[in-house]
Formats: C-alpha cells, structure tokens, sequence
C-alpha cells in the first residue's frame, strides 16, 4: 500500500489504532511511511508497547537542545 492509497483514518505519524482492523499501525517519522510485514502487507500490532517499540526504531535522533 503506497502512501497515496493509505486511507484517510490511518494518517499522521507514530503509532496509531486502525479501528477498522482493531490493531495499532507505526509509521515510519523519517520515511513517512507505514510499516509492512514480511508478506508485503501493513505491520499490525495487537499490544500498543510492542507498537510503541518498533515505532522507536524509526524515530529520528533527537539533536541536543531540541
């Protein structure tokens, strides 16, 4: 899914709820992208710490002072 054809309810950044597939979806901050599975298919989350984790891995450094 390209990030034309996301659906409306899933923009934004971070970790966000999919009500529609009750699960958490992570975005990817520096790419603007939204996480795939291995199948090709949107990364879904049933926990929101587990989420939250890989949401962490594309968070940009934070520069010193910000």
């Amino acid at each position: 899914m390209t990030h034309a054809h996301t659906p409306r309810r899933l923009h934004g950044y971070g970790v966000r709820w999919d009500p529609e597939g009750r699960c958490y979806r992570v975005r990817n901050e520096t790419t603007g992208q939204w996480q795939h599975g291995a199948d090709g298919e949107l990364a879904s989350y049933t926990s929101f710490t587990v989420a939250f984790d890989a949401w962490r891995v594309f968070e940009p450094p934070r520069r010193l002072g910000e």
